[in-house]
Parts: structure tokens; C-alpha cells; sequence
């Protein structure tokens, strides 16, 4: 196992704490005045699906789960379960949407992705920085003053709604950042 410091831990990092594996889904910093640093994760339980929240002082360090990454592809989806298959060797594997429901509206077929795997066992799915879809519903942008650029909820072709730029439309191409959900 590795050993990994609080400061250097991520979104989306997989630690080992106490026996069990957690991915974190939101982290936070908090400094007082003269007093230590702390970090608190807040983190979902990858077997058993429940999110808790862990607080550690800075300086800590925390073992960080032995895990393999492998390029795989995502397939298809039949109700609540995602196939995945991995592009060395050809094997399928099933998910649970509840394992994977951070980044199921993300999914499109043939979408290349990467495996996560735990001693043989598939346990995550990451996906690459920015993809590009399709908008298939969006409503028409309103002209008019702003300090910024606008945005408008579409729908995009995987069926999630996202906010996009007051000039794109429906049938144009969108950019979604898959770690912010920003899309240009």
C-alpha cells in the first residue's frame, strides 16, 4: 500500500481507511488562526455505496489503495447496469449504476474510458478531462445586457442537463469539462 500526505490527496483519489476503500468525491481545507491545518473528505464507501466524511489534521498521512488503470471502453447500459470492456483483453465487466452514479450521465457508447481495478475487480471508471456531445433540446437564447456571458440549460445526447453558451443550439457540438461539468 501506499502512503499519501492529506495535502496531496485529490478528487477522486481512492484511499484505504480502515480496511475499506473510499473514493473521494469533495475535499475541504480549513486553517485557524494559530492553530493546525485540517482536511476534511468527504468520501462514498466503493462496496457498500455510503458516503461518509473523515477530518484530519494536517500532516497526516493516509494509505492510499494499490490500484491498476486500464483503457477500457463503455459499451452499452440496460437498466441499472453499465458494460465496460477492457481494450488489452477483450474482458466484459458489469457495473451497478450505484457504484458509478457520479459520472453515468457522462457515458455515451463507445466512449474510451479507464478501468479502475482492486485486486482483479473492477471498481471505478475514469473518465478522459473534456468530452464532446451532442445538444439534442435547448431553448432559445435571450439577447440583453450582462456582465458576463450567459448560459441556458440543454439536454445533451447521454440525456443530462447541462448549462451552455447563449449561442449554441440544438444539433451543435458542446465541450463538457467531466471534472467541473463546465461546457463551451
Amino acid at each position: 500500500m501506499g502512503k499519501i500526505d492529506t495535502s496531496d490527496v485529490k478528487k477522486g483519489k481512492i484511499l484505504k481507511i480502515e480496511g475499506k476503500l473510499f473514493k473521494v468525491t469533495d475535499l475541504s481545507h480549513t486553517h485557524m488562526a494559530r492553530g493546525g491545518a485540517t482536511y476534511t473528505f468527504k468520501v462514498k464507501d466503493i462496496l457498500a455505496g455510503k458516503t461518509n466524511t473523515f477530518t484530519y489534521q494536517s500532516g497526516t498521512i493516509l494509505e492510499e489503495a494499490e490500484i491498476q488503470t486500464n483503457n477500457g471502453i463503455f459499451l452499452y447500459s440496460t437498466g441499472d447496469s453499465y458494460s465496460f470492456m477492457e481494450n488489452d483483453t477483450g474482458e466484459m465487466y458489469e457495473l451497478d449504476a450505484d457504484n458509478i452514479s457520479d459520472i453515468t450521465g457522462y457515458l455515451k457508447e463507445n466512449l474510451d474510458i479507464y478501468l479502475v481495478k482492486y485486486e482483479g475487480n473492477v471498481i471505478n471508471i475514469l473518465l478522459p478531462q473534456t468530452i464532446t456531445y451532442t445538444i439534442t433540446q435547448t431553448v432559445p437564447g435571450i439577447k440583453g445586457d450582462r456582465a458576463q456571458a450567459g448560459k441556458k440549460p440543454a439536454t445533451i445526447e447521454t440525456g443530462m442537463e447541462i448549462q451552455v453558451p447563449l449561442h449554441k443550439s440544438e444539433g451543435d457540438t458542446v465541450t463538457v469539462n467531466t471534472m467541473t461539468g463546465d461546457a463551451s
